[in-house]
């Protein structure tokens, strides 16, 4: 059996012959027309022939791969002998009839002039093309935003959670479209600062100076820890005094 990606020669002498000349090309090669069964090495398109005898199916494989070859070997020396004609360096008479049939519907002669300095980019008219980056889209643009597996940046969308990612970069680009455009906008204009002063409001003081802290007050006490021998609320009596000297205790009373 034979696959039908093998390319097939029909007749067996063709075949015989492209294996003799490749041994006389080559010399002593691996590849020949009566192959020995337990042979572990390559065998060029012998995934395409199945189901026969290990040397039948080496000896139609080592045919199709040279056929193959000697294709190859024939479209280059076609695409030159056209490049020759074409650069003038030959005539037309003097090719082969089956490139001359190729050679006349030619229209161009090499080398071509280039048209352009830069290749223009290709846009196919079958496929969707985003030739637009979505940060310079419209906002009402529905295809303004990232696809979901986008890695890159994407400016304003630390803060949006909880919604999906297209919608999340949707959200994102239309809030740093407004603040360029505000930015835009205010270019070039004089900076005018205003600067509010906070007046400050009047509040109950936290050392009264008519009477003494409450016990238990654990904040701070300017002075304190220098006062002793009198009781906690006598001592933080007017607290913020600078200086003030208290009298003496009368112990007898």
């Amino acid at each position: 059996m034979t696959s039908p990606l093998a390319v097939s020669l029909r007749e067996p002498q063709e075949k015989a012959r492209l294996l003799r000349r490749r041994t006389q090309s080559w010399g002593d090669q691996k590849y020949c027309q009566d192959m020995v069964p337990g042979y572990t090495g390559y065998i060029p398109k012998g995934q395409h022939h199945f189901g026969e005898r290990y040397a039948k199916g080496c000896f139609e494989s080592i045919a199709d791969f040279e056929h193959h070859q000697e294709k190859r070997k024939g479209s280059l020396r076609e695409m030159k002998e056209i490049e020759t004609l074409q650069r003038g360096e030959t005539y037309i008479d003097s090719l082969a009839e089956n490139i001359r049939r190729k050679v006349v519907p030619l229209r161009y002669k090499l080398p071509l002039r280039a048209l352009f300095k830069e290749p223009q980019p290709y846009i196919s008219p079958f496929a969707i093309q985003h030739t637009v980056s979505p940060y310079y889209m419209k906002k009402e643009d529905p295809e303004k935003f990232f696809m979901s597996g986008y890695t890159g940046f994407v400016p304003k969308a630390r803060g949006l959670l909880g919604i999906g990612y297209p919608i999340v970069t949707n959200n994102a680009l239309n809030s740093f479209h407004d603040d360029m455009n505000y930015i835009n906008s205010n270019a070039g204009q004089p900076v005018v600062v205003e600067q509010h002063r906070v007046r400050p409001k009047k509040s109950k003081h936290v050392y009264p100076t008519e009477s003494g802290l409450v016990p238990h007050y654990t904040g701070h006490i300017p002075g304190e820890k220098f006062r002793y021998g009198t009781t906690f609320g006598y001592s933080t009596k007017n607290a913020r005094r600078e200086s003030q000297k208290l009298p003496p205790i009368n112990l007898t009373a």
